[in-house]
């Protein structure tokens, strides 16, 4: 084999090489922005349930500063509604950290 055959030959397998870097790259850098994507929910998610705890309390409170009794906050319809968002939320924050854990996982 000519010399001119052998550099073409290592010229194309480095352009390969480069290729298969390259596909590499781009698809840790879409692994990355999709997990920066899910921090940016779970933090909207951590930010709701949050504030969804702080209106239970309040009402919570302020019936029971009304003269209500443990029983009748309890089964507030409210506090109920409010309960069960918080029910849906921690779901999804469950589901949005075992995708998260997915991913991280496959690299």
């Amino acid at each position: 084999m000519g010399l001119l055959q052998r550099i073409k030959d290592d010229l194309r397998a480095g352009i390969a090489t480069l290729r298969l870097g390259t596909v590499h790259a781009a698809g840790r850098a879409l692994e990355e922005t999709e997990l920066l994507r899910m921090r940016l929910e779970l933090r909207k998610i951590e930010q709701q349930l949050s504030d969804l705890y702080k209106d239970i309390g309040e009402r919570a409170v302020d019936m029971k500063e009304r003269g209500e009794t443990a029983e009748r906050v309890v089964y507030d319809a409210e506090i109920v509604r409010l309960v069960k968002e918080v029910e849906v939320l921690k779901a999804s924050q469950k589901k949005l950290e075992a995708d998260m854990a997915d991913i991280r996982n496959e690299q």
